[in-house]
């Protein structure tokens, strides 16, 4: 009995003890679940520094610097829809006066001095010379199609002042101070293109018909070949093709005005259908508007945009058509300023040419070294 007795004691000692440590444990582990918790509540104790995370290993480190985002992709761009629609400022060179014109021109050609428009003048060219046609290509640029010459003469010729035709003296073109892709009139008839170089004192939005022979037609699919000049339909079907002409006014307007002023061929005898639509944060006003005068229809497609002088122009054919007609992408260039007088050249997607800011009014009176005196002709007619 005695030594069932001590035996009885052994076990239930063992019990105890081994019931002493799962309770220690199980409670160790209810304390840590609770200081997690704490954790969880942004109430932590302070970090063992031997056992302190880094931001590389547990803590979320600060994101690398992200590109900014473009307007293409996440900021909103004011300016997406009209980005080709927008016209270059008129020009941006180093000012001059029209004695640059005066000086440069004379080897190329001769001054005189006209009646009623002042000095004039008059190329050194072939007998078949036509202004905007002959040695010069039409390019697609940010102004809408400008006239890129192949003569070094040409960044003034066909960019400033305005042309017109004598039987005696032939093409003579008159100085003027704005700069433009090309100082045209365009239409389209029956399947062609055309443009008709403006003469002095005609603005582009003049109600102003160009006599049928200084027109320039070729088939719709040529117009921007290089070598345009081999696909003008012959001027003996000239006065044909004028009496159904479709005069194109693809205005461009820049002006320093706070005041948008829109630009439509408005008389008498006239039917006009607007369908105006207005971009208010772009600063545009754009009118397609399609008038018909005495059966010849004017589309009026118009945009007036602000820069930094009050300069209108044509930008001509819509560029959509062209890629249409001639079932090909226009590749559009960018208007680029050169640091001399030369000629025109395409290069890098660039149209680089000389553009200067013309004063036409300065303080002394510019003159050109050699200025032959007007002969008129006998019933020698100007047009």
């Amino acid at each position: 009995m005695k030594h069932l007795f001590y035996a009885v004691l052994l076990v239930s000692a063992s019990l105890i003890y081994s019931c002493n440590g799962t309770g220690t444990n199980n409670a160790g582990n209810k304390d840590s679940t609770a200081i997690d918790s704490t954790n969880v509540a942004g109430q932590p104790p302070a970090p063992d520094q031997s056992t302190a995370a880094t931001p590389s290993q547990s803590q979320p480190s600060a994101p690398a610097s992200a590109p900014a985002a473009s307007p293409s992709s996440s900021q909103p761009s004011s300016s997406s829809s009209a980005v080709n629609e927008e016209a270059p400022a008129p020009s941006s060179g180093p000012e001059v006066t029209y004695q640059q014109f005066y000086d440069e021109l004379t080897p190329y050609g001769k001054w005189v001095d006209y009646p009623n428009e002042g000095y004039v003048w008059q190329p050194n060219v072939q007998s078949d010379f036509q202004p905007y046609s002959t040695n010069g290509h039409w390019v697609y640029s940010n102004a809408g199609w400008t006239w890129s010459s192949d003569y070094k003469w040409g960044w003034a010729a066909f960019h400033y002042g305005r042309w017109f035709h004598e039987d005696k003296y032939g093409w003579m073109w008159k100085p003027g101070s704005e700069w433009g892709p090309a100082w045209v009139k365009w239409g389209q008839s029956e399947g062609n293109y055309g443009w008709a170089p403006l003469a002095p004192n005609i603005s582009v939005s003049a109600n102003w018909n160009p006599p049928p022979a200084t027109w320039n037609f070729v088939p719709k699919q040529y117009i921007n070949r290089p070598d345009v000049n081999r696909y003008v339909v012959n001027k003996s079907q000239n006065t044909t093709i004028v009496k159904n002409v479709t005069v194109i006014n693809n205005i461009t307007n820049v002006t320093n005005s706070n005041k948008t002023v829109v630009v439509n061929n408005n008389s008498n005898n006239k039917t006009v259908v607007n369908n105006n639509k207005t971009v208010v944060n772009n600063n545009k006003v754009v009118n397609n508007n399609k008038t018909t005068v005495n059966n010849k229809t004017v589309v009026n497609n118009n945009v007036n945009v602000k820069g930094n002088n009050n300069v209108v122009y044509n930008k001509g054919p819509q560029v959509k058509e062209v890629e249409t007609v001639t079932k090909a992408k226009v590749q559009q260039v960018t208007i680029a300023n050169d640091s001399r007088p030369g000629a025109t050249t395409v290069q890098n997607n660039k149209l680089v040419v000389y553009r200067p800011n013309v004063n036409a009014n300065p303080h002394g009176k510019p003159v050109p070294k050699n200025v032959e005196k007007y002969n008129r002709p006998n019933n020698g007619q100007k047009h």
